[in-house]
């Protein structure tokens, strides 16, 4: 099952204070790009649950860039193996934690607003298009629902 992947987004690595600035940007970005096909619905209930952890790949340079919500996929020690550095960067996977803003279920404006903020801070290198969450039908060690993030180039 996919979520949102009629939305199209490019990461800035911009962080938004405001849910209003980013409902704006998206808005404007939505009719740029897919003109009158555009159908941004901020308001519409994306994913029913109060929590969901998303994972996703991104270059850092250190530990310093992992967020508090954030746990890395795979050994620390190894993910950070100056061996596997590339120009003082390393390539992380992490499942990030996220909370519905209104404690009860994501909207689509809530939930790339939230996603927008979890990876200003880090560089996807290539892949900054937004295609969607893909829900992980697999064993989960979790209560919450576990999407991963697909990101394109």
């Amino acid at each position: 099952m996919s979520i949102l992947s009629n939305v199209v987004w490019a990461f800035h690595r911009k962080s938004y204070n405001s849910i209003e600035d980013f409902n704006k940007e998206i808005t404007e970005y939505q009719t740029l790009i897919l003109k009158e096909r555009a159908s941004w619905e901020a308001d519409q209930v994306v994913i029913n649950a109060p929590e969901i952890e998303v994972c996703y790949e991104a270059w850092i340079k250190g530990k310093e860039d992992v967020s508090a919500n954030e746990t890395i996929l795979g050994d620390e020690e190894e993910v950070f193996d100056e061996d596997h550095s590339d120009y003082g960067m390393f390539q992380v996977e992490f499942c990030a934690t996220l909370q519905a803003g209104n404690g009860i279920h994501f909207t689509a404006l809530d939930l790339l607003y939230q996603l927008e903020n979890q990876v200003s801070n880090k560089d996807l290198g290539d892949h900054v298009f937004f295609e969607g969450l893909t829900l992980h039908n697999g064993e989960q060690k979790s209560e919450r629902p576990l999407y991963y993030m697909n990101l394109g180039s």
